[in-house]
C-alpha cells in the first residue's frame, strides 16, 4: 500500500493512488494510464475478477476501460507483477525523497558510516559525499555517469528527473536504449536484437527524444488533448445546463398547472373528474398490454419449461423411440417458437405519460371544457458524439493520397487492416499475410495454408484470418506466427470480430460463431451477395442485402435500407469515426459513401484515386485515413479526407 506524504508540490496528484490516497507504493500503470500502487491493483484485480468471474480481463477502477490480460498470463494473483511499472512517476517521488530530507552518502553507509551526501547518480541511482564522489569518477564502468547536484535537485534548479532510467516493459531490468521509428516503439538491447533487427530505421533514444518537448509532434498531441479536455468540459457543461433547464421545465409545468388550476377553480371538480378518467382509462389500456406482454413471455417461457419436463422425463423413463418421437415435437416447433419470440421482444416498448396543456385552459373566461391532453410519448434514446482530436468534414469529397503500396497481382483479393503505425494485408495470390511499415516496406511475410479472404483485429497485437472454404487462422501480427487455427463448418469470406464472435458473411448467409471455439451461436439468411459484413456488436451491423440493396440490422429490425439505382456487387464496407458508412463496388468502380442513417452522401469514383475496381476498405481508428484495396491490381491506396 502507498505511503503518505505532506502535500507541498504541484504535482502531488500525480503520485497519489486513487485508491488508497497515499503515495504510490511500486507504481504500475495500465493502457489507459491509469496508475495505482502494486499491491492496491492487486486487490482490486483480484476482487474484481471473483465477482465477475472472468479469466482474461478487468476493468479499470477510474475509467471502467478492459484490460486484457491474455490467456497465457497465467493466474490473476500474477497480473499485477506482469503490468508495466511507471518509472516516471518513481523518478518523481525519488526526487521528492531527495528534495525533502538530507540524503546520507550511500557508499558510506554501507561502511556503517554517516556522512552528508551533495550528489546523486543518475545511472546508479545512489547518492554520494564528495570524496565517494571522486572515487565513483575515477573508475572506468562509472566515470561517464551523470551526476547531480542534491542542492540543486532540492532547489527545483535541477530540470533532469533525478532517476532518469527508463526499463524495458517486456524485459525486466533491461534499459531503453533505442528506438524503432518503423514501430514507434522504445527498445533495450534484448527487443533490438531479438524482435527489430530487420527494422530499417532504429536510433538511439537520446536522438529520438532530442527537442521531443518542443516539436511539432509533442505541440499537435498537446493541443489535442486539450482541444478534446475543452470538448468533453463543454460537453458536460451542457448535460449540467440541460439538467438545470429540465429541471426548471419541470418547475414551471407544475406553477403553470397550479395556476390554470386557480384560474378554472369553479369547474374544477369536473375538469379534474375527466382528467382522472382518461388518465385512469389511458392507465388501464396500456397496464392491459403491458401484462398482457409479460403474460405472453411468461406463456413462452411455459412452453419451454413444460418441453424440458417432458424431454427429461422422457430421457429418464421414456423408450429409445419416445425419445425420437418428441425430439422430433420439439424440433418442429422450434422455429415456430423462435419466430414469436423474436416478435414478441420486437414489439415491447417503454411507455411515459405526459401532461401536454392546451391554451384554452390558460383563458379560463372563454369556458374551458378540458384542461389538456395526456399524450403517450414512445422514444428511442439517443446519445450526442464526441469527436476526438481535429475536426473532420467527411462530407466535402476532397480526398488526399497519401501513398500507393503495389501488390502484384489480377483478380486478388486483398484485404488489410492498421495495427498501429502498421499495415497489414492478406494476399489471395501469394497464400501470404504482409506487413508493412508507414513508409510502405515491407516488414515481414507470413504464408497460410489456404488462400486468404479477409483478416479481422481481436487484440493489439492478434488478428483473425478467414481462408478458402471455412478454416479460419489466429495470427500473432507481432511475431507473425500462426497461434492456432478453428476448422470452423460453416462457409466464410469476409467476416469481423466482435465481442468474443466472428461475424461470418457467405454468398447470402450470415453466421455468428464463438471465437474460441467455432461453436455456431446464430444464423440468419440474406438476399445474396452478402460478402463482406462490419459489425459494432451481435445486434448492429451492415451488410449486402441483394445484389442492390445494403442493409443495417439494428436489434432484429432494419435500421436502414440503402437501394442503389442498379444492380451491382458490393464488397468492402466500413465505417468512418463520424459514423458514415462506406461500400465498394468492384464491377462499377465506385465507392459509395452514407449518412449513419443510410442516407446517400456521395458517390466517390475509385478512378480518382488510382483504383479500377475498389475490393476493401478499411479506416484508421480514430482517424480521417484509410486504405482501399484494388480487385484487378492488388496494389493498395492509402488516402485521408481533407
Amino acid at each position: 500500500m502507498a505511503i503518505a506524504l505532506d502535500k507541498t508540490d504541484h504535482f502531488e496528484d500525480l503520485l497519489t493512488c486513487t485508491i488508497c490516497l497515499e503515495v504510490f507504493t511500486g507504481p504500475k500503470y495500465l493502457p489507459c494510464l491509469h496508475t495505482f500502487c502494486k499491491t492496491c491493483i492487486n486487490t482490486y484485480i483480484l476482487s474484481t475478477v471473483g465477482k465477475e468471474k472472468t479469466k482474461t480481463t478487468f476493468k479499470c477502477p477510474i475509467c471502467r476501460q478492459n484490460v486484457l490480460m491474455g490467456e497465457s498470463t497465467g493466474n490473476p494473483e500474477t497480473w499485477a507483477e506482469k503490468l508495466p511499472g511507471n518509472h516516471f512517476v518513481a523518478s518523481l517521488m525519488d526526487r521528492q525523497a531527495i528534495r525533502r530530507s538530507e540524503k546520507i552518502c550511500d557508499s558510506c553507509k554501507a561502511n556503517n558510516k554517516s556522512k552528508k551526501a551533495l550528489s546523486w547518480c543518475i545511472v546508479c541511482e545512489e547518492a554520494f559525499c564528495e570524496s565517494c564522489e571522486q572515487c565513483h569518477k575515477t573508475f572506468k564502468m562509472s566515470a561517464k555517469h551523470p551526476l547531480l547536484s542534491l542542492k540543486d535537485i532540492a532547489s527545483n534548479r535541477e530540470t533532469t528527473i533525478a532517476s532518469s532510467l527508463i526499463y524495458c516493459v517486456e524485459h525486466s531490468g533491461e534499459v531503453i536504449k533505442a528506438y524503432c521509428v518503423d514501430h514507434s516503439k522504445p527498445l533495450c538491447t534484448l527487443c533490438a536484437t531479438l524482435s527489430h533487427r530487420k527494422c530499417e530505421d532504429v536510433i538511439t533514444i537520446e536522438k529520438a527524444a532530442s527537442g521531443i518537448k518542443k516539436s511539432p509532434k509533442t505541440m499537435e498531441l498537446s493541443s489535442e488533448l486539450k482541444e478534446t479536455s475543452k470538448q468533453l468540459s463543454d460537453l458536460i457543461k451542457n448535460r449540467k445546463n440541460h439538467l438545470t433547464d429540465f429541471e426548471k421545465e419541470a418547475e414551471a409545468i407544475l406553477i403553470k398547472v397550479s395556476i390554470i388550476k386557480d384560474n378554472i377553480s369553479k369547474h374544477l371538480n369536473k375538469i379534474e373528474t375527466q382528467i382522472k378518467g382518461e388518465i385512469i382509462k389511458s392507465k388501464k389500456e396500456e397496464v392491459l398490454k403491458l401484462s398482457e406482454e409479460s403474460s405472453d413471455i411468461e406463456n413462452l417461457k411455459n412452453k419451454i419449461d413444460n418441453w424440458i419436463a417432458l424431454f427429461d422425463t422422457c430421457l429418464q423413463h421414456g423408450s429409445e423411440q419416445q425419445c425420437l418421437l418428441e425430439i422430433d415435437k420439439i424440433n418442429e416447433n422450434k422455429v415456430k417458437f423462435g419466430d414469436a419470440c423474436i416478435k414478441g421482444i420486437s414489439e415491447i416498448k417503454n411507455i411515459s405519460m405526459l401532461l401536454k396543456a392546451n391554451d384554452i385552459a390558460e383563458n379560463f373566461e372563454k369556458r374551458v371544457e378540458v384542461i389538456g391532453v395526456v399524450e403517450l410519448v414512445k422514444t428511442h434514446p439517443s446519445c450526442p458524439k464526441l469527436s476526438f482530436g481535429k475536426t473532420v468534414d467527411f462530407h466535402t469529397g476532397k480526398i488526399k493520397v497519401i501513398k500507393v503500396i503495389e501488390l502484384t497481382g489480377y483478380s486478388v483479393f486483398v484485404s488489410g487492416l492498421f495495427m498501429k503505425n502498421e499495415f497489414i494485408f492478406t494476399h489471395s495470390h501469394l497464400y501470404k499475410v504482409l506487413k508493412y511499415n508507414h513508409n510502405g516496406s515491407c516488414l515481414a511475410e507470413l504464408t497460410l495454408p489456404k488462400k486468404p479472404c479477409d483478416i479481422a483485429q481481436m487484440t493489439d497485437t492478434m488478428a483473425a484470418v478467414s481462408t478458402e472454404g471455412y478454416t479460419l487462422f489466429i495470427v500473432d501480427i507481432q511475431k507473425m506466427t500462426h497461434c492456432r487455427k478453428i476448422d470452423n463448418t460453416y462457409p466464410v469470406h469476409g467476416f469481423c470480430h466482435v465481442n468474443g464472435e466472428f461475424i461470418l458473411a457467405y454468398n447470402s448467409t450470415l453466421t455468428w460463431i464463438n471465437a474460441s471455439t467455432g461453436v455456431k451461436n446464430e444464423q440468419v439468411t440474406t438476399n445474396g451477395d452478402t460478402y463482406f459484413v462490419y459489425g459494432n456488436n451481435r445486434h448492429d451491423y451492415i451488410c449486402a442485402d441483394g445484389t442492390s440493396v445494403v442493409s443495417r440490422m439494428l436489434n432484429n429490425r432494419k435500421a436502414f435500407i440503402y437501394t442503389k439505382d442498379k444492380p451491382s456487387s458490393s464488397r468492402g464496407i466500413d465505417i468512418d469515426y463520424d459514423g458514415n458508412v462506406y461500400l465498394c463496388e468492384y464491377s462499377t468502380g465506385h465507392i459509395h459513401q452514407l449518412t449513419t442513417d443510410g442516407k446517400l452522401v456521395k458517390i466517390i469514383l475509385a478512378d480518382s484515386i488510382g483504383i479500377k475496381q475498389p475490393w476493401g476498405i478499411r479506416f484508421k481508428k480514430d482517424s480521417n485515413q484509410f486504405f482501399v484495396t484494388c480487385y484487378q491490381t492488388g496494389k493498395v491506396v492509402v488516402c485521408e479526407i481533407v
